[in-house]
């Protein structure tokens, strides 16, 4: 088992994001608390493990939108996006 390390932090937004994360944002805004945007990568070997089909599946179950790809770097890369109480709990 490898160690995944995740680092959060303001960074712009990649011009293509690769693959988009299918819900509408107006289901992440259907609540009244305040919204969060959280952009973030994961070191470790991570790619081609099923990470990005994994992120897109839990982001549907908890309600939250954004976007997540493969880096040249070998890591993975997305923001999570919606209720301040679901994106943490991402």
């Amino acid at each position: 088992m490898c160690s995944l390390f995740l680092a959060a932090a303001a960074v712009a937004v990649p011009a293509t994001p690769l693959r988009l994360l299918r819900r509408g944002l107006a289901a992440a805004m259907s609540t009244a608390g305040p919204l969060k945007s959280v952009d973030y990568e994961v070191f470790g070997r991570v790619q081609g493990r099923g990470a990005r089909t994994y992120t897109e599946g839990e982001a549907k179950k908890i309600g939250v939108v954004g976007w997540v790809k493969n880096t040249s770097k070998g890591t993975v890369t997305g923001q999570v996006q919606g209720p301040e109480e679901k994106v943490n709990s991402m």
